[in-house]
């Protein structure tokens, strides 16, 4: 993943962690969350995603998290999860994501940190490849992701939430900085 230097992208402020956030739509229902896991920094709600690929690509994601140590064994009993993003205005970003190596050998716990990783790492995956490819449209153009529309230090992991269906999934819920809608 490139680094905030090459990337275009740089690190939210302290200005933008105070301002109005705006929430995307869930696409389910709160009768549907099965199991909800909080993502907060300096007790404020939500993991800024500049700051987390900031953090992470010195492998210390930790640090943008309160109580990443936390173990979340009791939630997942699979050596995957079901991901699914719905972002305004795009199709539905699904996929299996696998459990860390260190989980799955047995080496240590599942902790608050590897769900924060998992989430960050594919969300930041997907917003990537749509800022790259600039020929995907987004059809809610106020929502539209891209250098000059919402980038990383716009978007905001506020928690992770497993949805109960057919198959259970995870999904990121998000908050974006009101600024993004102001450019």
């Amino acid at each position: 993943m490139a680094s905030d230097g090459d990337s275009g992208y740089s690190s939210s402020s302290s200005s933008q962690a105070c301002s109005k956030r705006v929430p995307i739509p869930l696409f389910f229902s709160e009768d549907d969350v099965v199991n909800r896991v909080q993502f907060n920094t300096g007790g404020r709600p939500g993991v800024s995603v500049a700051d987390w690929i900031s953090h992470s690509d010195k492998r210390r994601s930790g640090l943008c998290l309160d109580d990443p140590e936390e173990s979340l064994d009791e939630l997942i009993t699979d050596d995957q999860i079901l991901y699914q993003c719905r972002w305004p205005g795009y199709d539905a970003h699904t996929c299996y994501v696998s459990m860390p190596a260190h989980v799955t050998r047995g080496v240590s716990s599942f902790r608050k940190v590897d769900l924060l990783n998992m989430v960050c790492g594919t969300l930041a995956d997907w917003v990537l490849n749509i800022t790259r490819r600039r020929h995907i449209e987004c059809s809610q153009p106020e929502w539209a992701i891209g250098l000059e529309n919402i980038t990383f230090r716009h978007i905001y992991v506020v928690s992770a939430v497993e949805v109960k269906g057919y198959t259970s999934k995870w999904s990121p819920v998000i908050e974006v900085d009101g600024k993004a809608f102001e450019q």
